[in-house]
């Protein structure tokens, strides 16, 4: 993780960089521990030999809204529909719960593992959708809680990715408390995230 800083307070930006026309989305960040366990199973769904590009660990998270390219005048207004947000939501948790494939298992491009207690995530996505809708963002046909894991290249030895999977009990739970505007910046070696701003759900 690039530029990433504890939050201390309750609304924070983590520095005072100047962004121009950065590339940006809100997301929810995972425990370490949670990171930690999913490295393991990564290390371990490897040996399948699927040709897939891994999401490395610590890039790992839970996307809330892609925004897309965003102007430097549109940050202020984007912190504070967060903050808006948080601040009439409390604190929930979510378990991992299935392994599985976008758009389908018969042609996989994406592999995933999802989450339970969907409705509160959706019901709180819903929310920023539609404030972020009023700023001339897109809002999106359905909000699908899940955990991208690889990116597929294509089906070779998808089978023997099928049968490891099916060997694995992942349920894990962690608690959300805290809602985070990332920049990223795409390289060669992949893309770097880096925390703008977070803000804490109401207790």
């Amino acid at each position: 993780m690039c530029g990433v800083q504890e939050n201390k307070n309750r609304n924070n930006r983590f520095a005072n960089t100047r962004y121009l026309n950065m590339r940006a989305f809100i997301a929810i960040d995972l425990p370490f521990n949670i990171k930690n366990k999913i490295r393991q199973i990564q290390t371990r769904l490897k040996s399948s030999e699927i040709s897939a590009k891994w999401i490395k660990p610590e890039n790992i998270h839970l996307t809330l809204k892609f925004l897309g390219n965003i102007e430097e005048n549109q940050i202020n207004e984007i912190e504070n529909i967060i903050k808006e947000t948080t601040y009439i939501s409390k604190p929930f948790q979510v378990s991992f719960n299935n392994f599985g494939f976008f758009p389908n298992p018969k042609k996989p491009k994406v592999f995933f593992i999802s989450l339970t207690d969907e409705s509160t995530l959706k019901k709180f996505t819903n929310i920023l959708e539609e404030k972020l809708e009023k700023l001339g963002f897109k809002k999106e046909k359905r909000f699908e809680a899940h955990i991208t894991l690889a990116r597929i290249k294509n089906i070779t030895n998808i089978t023997n990715l099928v049968k490891e999977i099916n060997n694995i009990s992942f349920k894990k739970s962690f608690s959300i408390n805290e809602i985070i505007l990332f920049r990223s910046t795409l390289t060669q070696s992949g893309p770097i995230y880096a925390k703008v701003f977070s803000s804490s759900l109401t207790d």
